[in-house]
């Protein structure tokens, strides 16, 4: 037995020597070549080295908004990785074909990291930190609520209106979008994420989805509000909205609608054509699409909404449509 420690220590050694060297490298294994990594808390950031303003003031958004929504929507421990994107080469290995939908970060919940283009491949005036904000709430809300029954369109209202994102803030460009008919039907509305008809339907998706989420905030009160969302663990939205929000879904719409149509007749004032034909024929329109959605909200609310959210699967999540280049192709075209 000794005999064989003795022959067999040299090779021991060069193992032992080997090992250590690869648990010392290991560390440092994740961070891509020629980038840097900033590291507080629970936020890693990497970065080239010309963004090293932008990386520090990245963690300090981030640090800022963990606190701001701790009370409603809190971090955990878990890390989060955030890389900035220095070319769009780079941000496009993240964000696929989003990018060429005018994407300036992306959120992939499940691998806890958020990807973001570097201010200098912004348009001027662009809101960064909102951004930053925006992609870190997708992250919090995976954490604290699931995506197995919030809707998409609640995920990114809930981004856009926690993050304090004034792009499409103005009443009048909701009201534009209900004049010229491009009003999303609400059970096509997370399909316009998923499979949008062009960057015009993905944009007017998120103006919607912010417009739906503060009515929601103003029907329910801050308080129910949270209670609904939190509730989204467990129920469908619609049993939601009823058990906690004391409202059904029907109700919510009909209470969107309503400010929608007075925010119309603004922008139809305003803009000088609201007495021309074709904003009359607008009018009828609208009061018909009206009339046909009561009927379905009612059926979703009480059939579609537990047979596609309680029983089955969602037919795609966001972290594969991230993943999948041509999620933009319409399902249905086999070409």
């Amino acid at each position: 037995m000794k005999q064989f420690t003795l022959s067999f220590h040299p090779g021991f050694l060069f193992l032992l020597c080997f090992l250590a060297f690869s648990f010392s490298s290991q560390g440092q294994s994740s961070i891509p070549y020629g980038k840097e990594r900033l590291q507080r808390g629970i936020f890693i950031i990497d970065y080239v080295s010309s963004q090293e303003k932008t990386a520090v003031l990245t963690l300090s958004v981030l640090e800022k908004a963990v606190e701001e929504f701790e009370a409603v929507l809190p971090a955990g421990r878990a890390a989060i990785r955030v890389v900035i994107a220095d070319t769009l080469d780079d941000f496009d290995q993240y964000a696929v074909r989003f990018s060429g939908l005018g994407v300036t970060g992306i959120a992939q919940p499940a691998s806890d990291l958020i990807a973001v283009k570097a201010p200098r491949l912004r348009e001027p005036g662009a809101d960064y930190a909102g951004t930053l904000r925006h992609e870190l709430i997708h992250l919090l809300l995976f954490r604290n609520i699931g995506y197995d029954r919030l809707p998409q369109w609640l995920n990114e209202g809930l981004a856009m209106f926690l993050a304090n994102e004034h792009y499409w803030d103005g009443a009048m460009k909701i009201a534009f979008m209900f004049v010229r008919n491009r009003i999303i039907p609400y059970h096509r509305l997370d399909d316009a994420f998923y499979y949008p008809l062009g960057r015009e339907q993905f944009s007017d998706a998120y103006v919607q989805a912010l417009y739906m989420t503060r009515q929601l905030h103003k029907q329910l009160g801050k308080e129910k509000f949270w209670k609904v969302i939190h509730a989204l663990k467990e129920e469908s939205f619609g049993k939601a909205l009823v058990k906690e929000g004391g409202i059904d879904l029907e109700t919510f719409c009909r209470g969107y609608e309503r400010n929608l149509w007075k925010y119309a007749i603004i922008a139809l004032t305003s803009s000088g054509i609201a007495f021309q034909p074709g904003a009359v024929l607008l009018v009828l329109a609208y009061l018909r699409r009206r009339r046909i959605a009561k009927g379905l909200y009612r059926k979703w609310d009480e059939e579609e909404l537990e047979a596609l959210v309680d029983n089955d699967p969602p037919v795609l999540s966001w972290d594969e449509v991230v993943e999948d280049p041509d999620f933009w192709k319409n399902p249905d075209d086999e070409s």
